[in-house]
Order: structure tokens, then sequence, then C-alpha cells
């Protein structure tokens, strides 16, 4: 046994079970190298050392993995990494699918298009599949070896759960690349935004303009993109001395909520005693929302809203509903995620590796003419809202 690649984290993450870490964990270490098929894998009482985890959690860690056909037993010799099987032979080999969520949004139509460019460029056939629920996306992915796809590029759901099957593609050859996020339990090649910049460069943009606690809207919760870009939002927040807020960042989703306990959420943050002056949103379609239920509430509130979002939804010029956004080269992620397919498939063993894309962030003027949200004054609105006194005569 060579080794550890490196030092495993010391405890799960959180609503993830004991043996499923111990199991991804050993994972990983076997895609990066850690154990080979000739020399045994790591025995029962190592695990518990390594892990400390119980006799039994170190058991079913490693019954799954056997039953998985990831590792193998041979009597009287122990415990191995099981051979890896020869590539199936493929209906089309130069064919390449995208598996996303079919958003139908600007970001991932610009995605696809650099995808398409680079591979028509390279000759191969793209393939699209449409993913609508976790399930879904693993069964999607298990059917990819069989149908013939060579080459994989993943846009993972909001609470994906696709690791395992990714790494089963891995297995019998089939190149992966992810893209928009990754997988923090499985080694991937990924394109990905520099996310943690996004949130950074945006918040401390809204920051310069006057603001000093800013709201977070988010569309999804449990995707390394969005965790990123809060975990920017925070440093931009702590180099100012600001407090964090939780009730204005935490990881809840916005665009899911009815319109009712939308705009009831965002009438407790208007009305709250630390004033709220700006929203940030996590992406362009959040922040068309937000501005339609500011503009639908039924009654003003007290002074202005400036808004902004951390990616930015037209091609060319900003968008007049933020006076902050984030660019995202979408395009060229495309184009990236077909380079990295296609050097696997020319025979590169080079170590995977994440390319990270860089955002243009683009502010407005503050003498520029923007769509801003204004409350109406209380007093007038109050005023509006009167019935008339009738008319008194001579």
């Amino acid at each position: 046994m060579a080794p550890p690649a490196e030092r495993s984290p010391a405890t799960p993450p959180p609503g993830v079970a004991l043996f499923e870490w111990v199991k991804q964990e050993l994972r990983r270490s076997i895609a990066v190298g850690e154990f080979s098929p000739d020399q045994p894998f790591i025995t029962q009482r190592e695990i518990v050392e390594r892990y400390g985890v119980s006799t039994t959690t170190a058991v079913r860690a490693l019954n799954e993995l056997v039953a998985d056909g990831v590792v193998v037993r041979r009597r009287g010799l122990g415990t191995f990494v099981a051979e890896r099987p020869p590539a199936p032979a493929p209906s089309d080999q130069r064919l390449l699918t995208f598996v996303s969520p079919g958003s139908g949004g600007v970001h991932e139509s610009e995605l696809l298009s650099g995808l398409a460019e680079e591979c028509a460029g390279h000759g191969y056939r793209l393939a699209i599949e449409h993913t609508y629920s976790v399930v879904q996306e693993e069964e999607v992915l298990r059917r990819m070896a069989a149908g013939g796809s060579r080459g994989v590029v993943l846009f993972p759901r909001d609470r994906s759960t696709a690791a395992d099957a990714v790494h089963e593609l891995q297995w019998v050859g089939v190149a992966v690349v992810v893209v928009d996020r990754y997988f923090p339990s499985l080694p991937t090649d990924a394109v990905i935004f520099d996310d943690f910049a996004v949130g950074y460069q945006v918040t401390e943009a809204m920051l310069e303009r006057g603001h000093r606690a800013p709201a977070m809207l988010w569309s999804e919760s449990e995707v390394t993109s969005v965790r990123d870009r809060q975990s920017g939002h925070y440093r931009a927040l702590r180099d100012r001395g600001l407090p964090v807020l939780p009730e204005r960042s935490a990881l809840r989703v916005y665009d899911p909520l009815d319109a009712a306990t939308r705009r009831r959420r965002l009438r407790s943050m208007l009305e709250s005693p630390e004033r709220l002056t700006a929203i940030i949103c996590g992406n362009a379609p959040t922040l068309e929302l937000a501005v339609s239920d500011l503009l639908a509430m039924e009654s003003g509130f007290p002074g202005a809203v400036e808004l902004a979002a951390m990616d930015q939804f037209l091609s060319h010029d900003m968008s007049p509903l933020a006076v902050v956004s984030a660019r995202l080269p979408a395009r060229e992620m495309g184009r990236a995620a077909t380079r990295l397919i296609h050097e696997r498939l020319e025979g590169s063993t080079a170590p995977l590796r994440h390319v990270v894309l860089r955002a243009t962030m683009l502010a407005a003027n503050r003498g520029r003419n923007m769509l801003g949200v204004i409350g109406a004054d209380p007093a007038v609105e109050e005023e509006r809202t009167r019935p008339a006194e009738p008319a008194r005569g001579r």
C-alpha cells in the first residue's frame, strides 16, 4: 500500500453518514492512485485507525465497496482494488454528451454554444441530455457508457448525488468533465468560475457604494459555486469590519418559494432594525424575480434599494436592473470543457485538474440612470389610501 496522498478530513460533512463518508474517502484515495490492484487494500483495522471510526463502520464501508465492484476479496490473500475493466467498444467514437438540468437560461445556452463550437472544430458529435431530478441525473449518467458516449460534460444539479455514477464512468474509461461546480468528494477534471472572487468583488463594489448590510438571495443552496460565492461575500464583509447577519446571507433558496412567501421574506428584511438598502442576488434569474416581487408589494416601504447580481445574463451590455454584476465567461467554459475531454480521449494521462475562469465585474457610474426600487413614504402612503371626506354644504 502506498503512503496516503493527503490527510482525510477529521469528520464527515453535515448530513453524511459515517460509513458513507469513509466509503467516499476510500474511493477518492483509489481514484488518485493511493492503492493499486497488485497490492493489498487497506485493512479493516487500518480503516478504524485512519478515520477514527468503529469496527462496524469500517466493515460496512468495505462491504459496500465490494458490492459496488470497486474492491474484490481474494480467498487467503485479502482485499484488493478491482482491475479496471476495459472500456466498452462504443458505437460512435466521436460522440460527446452534455448532461444538464436544462434550465434554458442564457448562462446554460452560452455554455452549450461554446461546447458546440469546440466539438465542431475537433470533429465530435454533441448529444444533449436534460435531467429533472437528482435520481434521474444518476440514471442518465449510468446510461452513458452503454450508449456510446466517449466523453461526458456534466452540469450537476443542486444537491446532486451523482458522484458515484461519475466515478463509474471514469472507471470504464469515459472522459468526464464537470462544469460550473464540482464534487468535493470526487477528483474530476472540471471547468469552474472563480466564484469566491465573484462573491467578494460584487460585495466589495456594493460596500463601496455605501451599503453596509446587503441581503443575499439564492436560487440554489447545495452546490459548490453558491457556497464559494457566499464565502467570498463573508470575506468582503469581514475585511471591512462589518458583521455577518445570518438572516440576510444564509443559504436559503428564494426562487422555488411561492410569491407570497418570497414577498414576506423581503418585507421582513426591509422592515428590520438594520435598514436594508441593497440586495445581492446569486444569479440573474433571481435578480429578475426579486425586482418583480419588490414592485408587486401591496404597500410601500421606506427608502430605496439598489440591486446587484453575481452573474450577468446579457451578452454585451450591463443589465439595467443591477448597479453591480459579474459577467461570467460561460461560452469559454464550454470550449475549455471540450478541450479537456479531447485531451483525455487523445490519451493524456496528466493529473486531473480544475480550470478556473475569471469573471468581469460591471459597475454603473453613480450618475448613470439605473432602475432603483423606491418605497413610498409611509405618511404619503397613508394619505393616498385614506378615504376621502364627504363634501360639506355651505
